[in-house]
């Protein structure tokens, strides 16, 4: 088990483009691209795990976090795939509806940008955004309770995933705003207009991957372990083939 162990951590980190643990109180990234830029009011507090973000929604409402890359070099433009991911901890409804885990700066035609998150207008509130064709009411996400969320777009479908499970598919195309520049923590913003959007509550281990994953890989990936990508399948069985001859 060990020799696969290691070769899918090996696999997981290939497809990891952004992965900030807030730990160490900053956008550190533990993925394959550069550090983020922390923005506003931005505070880190006691998370799921270490610190986490969190959003001033009821203060100064200006916290979030700049990935420094755009929709497109996050592979949420066309003919790509990917899977956005965080914990979050959502405080409740407060201000304006949308409260984005992902978003993205301000630019034309907003209803057509990233916007994937919590919106807070009906009790099934986890939202898949900025395609034109939004998946409304795809699961919900307690107050008060670390929630796990991804998104997920394998060139045909959009799924959301609660702690793990699927909860929502609907076929989608490209998102339109996939040029303009990725947050977390917010959405519609820039450094002209800083306030309006921030998420009320707690964002912890967020991570984006340049991969569709299924269930099991979210459900892996939310508990910190290794995602190899499909590709991969083959080698970790030679892998633990190969182990299993050892023993004999």
């Amino acid at each position: 088990m060990l020799a696969a162990s290691v070769l899918g951590a090996a696999v997981a980190n290939g497809s990891l483009l952004v992965h900030y643990s807030f730990d160490g109180g900053d956008a550190a990234n533990g993925g394959s691209l550069n550090d983020g830029t922390v923005v506003g009011g931005t505070t880190f507090v006691d998370g799921r795990s270490g610190l986490a973000f969190q959003g001033n929604r009821t203060g100064a409402n200006d916290a979030y976090i700049q990935t420094g890359y755009s929709g497109t070099d996050l592979g949420f433009g066309p003919d790509s795939v990917y899977t956005a991911m965080a914990w979050v901890n959502w405080t409740g409804p407060s201000g304006q509806v949308d409260h984005m885990v992902f978003g993205q700066e301000d630019g034309p035609g907003n209803s057509s940008q990233l916007h994937h998150g919590i919106r807070a207008d009906s009790d099934a509130n986890v939202h898949y955004g900025g395609w034109g064709n939004d998946l409304n009411d795809a699961g919900t996400a307690t107050p008060g309770e670390w929630t796990h969320l991804a998104w997920s777009y394998d060139g045909t479908d959009k799924v959301v995933f609660v702690n793990g499970v699927e909860t929502a598919r609907q076929n989608g195309g490209t998102m339109a705003g996939h040029a303009l520049p990725v947050i977390v923590g917010g959405h519609g913003r820039d450094a002209a207009d800083p306030a309006g959007q921030s998420f009320n509550g707690l964002i912890d281990d967020v991570k984006v991957f340049s991969t569709a994953l299924d269930a099991a890989g979210v459900l892996a990936a939310s508990q910190g372990g290794a995602v190899p990508e499909p590709s991969s399948l083959g080698l970790l069985a030679l892998a633990g083939l190969g182990l299993l001859r050892r023993r004999r």
